[in-house]
């Protein structure tokens, strides 16, 4: 298991590297901003005992299009690139040991496509890679004209845009069944589609990069599995309603899930779903961030509320709610938790295994984790994507 999910780019470079081994993590900022801007790509690479020697990052930046799937087909909703320039950048360093940084700049507008990737090498002569991502960025086009073999048309959006895709494979038009494409929109309360780029830059980053709590280690360790992207305006939230019309419904159906930020004031929900569902999250909040995750756990990975009122139904393998206190039990065991934990949900009569310590999809507090039955249920998901089938 250990060799698939290293194949894939899943498991972090610190500890995936040997000894002698530089350590290179690469992120280019801001990760999507809704006007022409200069974003630049930070790599950055320790190695203690030879030192680093050179940083090199080599980006390809192009137009971003529709991909075409056939003469009589519309195109995809996943983009390609046209007129592709290679840029790059070229660090020197004297074997320093400690963390050293390189940086490339590139201006951003309204098509633009950029795919990167980084390398460094030690004092001798060791490289390591940092994996290829693909983003994009700028205001999106109220209409894009797309060329058809057999006509022209215009459509409002022309593809999802990435804003960080996991582009390891030289075609861009990759199949994606490894990662779980994760897609952000605007809710109808945004006031800008520049404010919701604004807002989902410091949730986005903190759930995979830099928070340091506990509830999002699960996905700051196993970010690799995920491709995040943004879509057009076009849904709405208000509770556990939400309905996703125009563009916003055509490129959320590229999506395993769908989360609309929206700003103004009322309870986040999400469906019980395997890929295609949906939920919300207020960006204003102090833990947005563990909303947003929260949420996630109910629409990309089927896992129930374990709190009382909530959504006690699951539908994860395993699942991590159950209707008797039986079916609690007999899952504990085939899990190997102890059957002594089932314990009842209020009195809902649900029952859930508690092992007593805060769990995501009970506890709203930073201190959280994926837990038990719920625990394992993520491990599953792993390895499906190992497999090259997330959903």
């Amino acid at each position: 298991m250990l060799r698939q999910l290293l194949l894939l780019g899943l498991v972090p470079p610190l500890l995936a590297g040997c000894a002698g081994t530089p350590v290179v993590k690469a992120l280019h900022n801001p990760l999507y901003r809704a006007e022409n801007h200069t974003s630049t790509i930070t790599v950055r690479a320790t190695e203690p005992r030879d030192g680093i020697a050179e940083i090199r990052i080599n980006a390809v930046v192009g137009e971003l299009t529709a991909c075409p799937t056939g003469v009589f087909s519309f195109p995809s909703l996943i983009p390609c690139r046209t007129s592709a320039m290679s840029v790059g950048a070229v660090c020197n360093f004297a074997n320093v040991k400690t963390e050293v940084s390189c940086s490339l700049p590139i201006a951003i507008t309204p098509r633009r496509l950029v795919t990167y990737s980084a390398t460094a090498r030690s004092g001798r002569n060791i490289t390591s890679s940092a994996p290829a991502i693909t983003y994009a960025g700028g205001a999106p086009l109220t209409q894009a004209t797309v060329r058809l073999p057999f006509a022209t048309i215009t459509q409002p959006w022309e593809t999802a845009r990435p804003i960080i895709w996991r582009t390891d494979t030289p075609s861009l038009a990759t199949d994606r069944g490894d990662k779980i494409d994760w897609g952000l929109v605007p809710d109808a309360d945004m006031p800008t589609y520049r404010a919701f780029t604004d807002d989902l830059q410091p949730m986005v980053l903190a759930l995979f990069y830099t928070d340091t709590n506990s509830f999002s280690q699960w996905t700051r360790f196993w970010r690799g599995l995920f491709n995040v992207w943004a879509g057009p305006a076009g849904a709405d939230g208000e509770g556990c309603s939400r309905s996703f019309g125009g563009a916003a419904s055509t490129v959320s159906a590229v999506f395993d899930g769908t989360q609309i930020l929206h700003r103004n004031d009322f309870r986040d929900c999400a469906s019980i779903s395997l890929g295609g569902g949906s939920g919300t999250v207020q960006t204003n909040l102090g833990d947005a961030t563990w909303v947003m995750l929260h949420e996630a756990g109910h629409f990309l990975f089927g896992l129930g509320d374990e709190y009382d009122g909530g959504g006690n139904a699951s539908i994860s393998t395993p699942k991590n709610v159950f209707p008797t206190k039986a079916a609690c039990e007999s899952a504990s065991t085939s899990n190997s938790l102890p059957i002594a934990q089932c314990q009842q949900i209020g009195s809902t009569g649900t029952w859930r295994n508690d092992d007593g310590l805060a769990t995501t999809m009970e506890d709203r507090t930073l201190t959280s984790d994926w837990r038990t039955l719920a625990g394992r249920a993520m491990s599953t998901r792993i390895s499906r994507c190992a497999s090259g089938a997330c959903y």
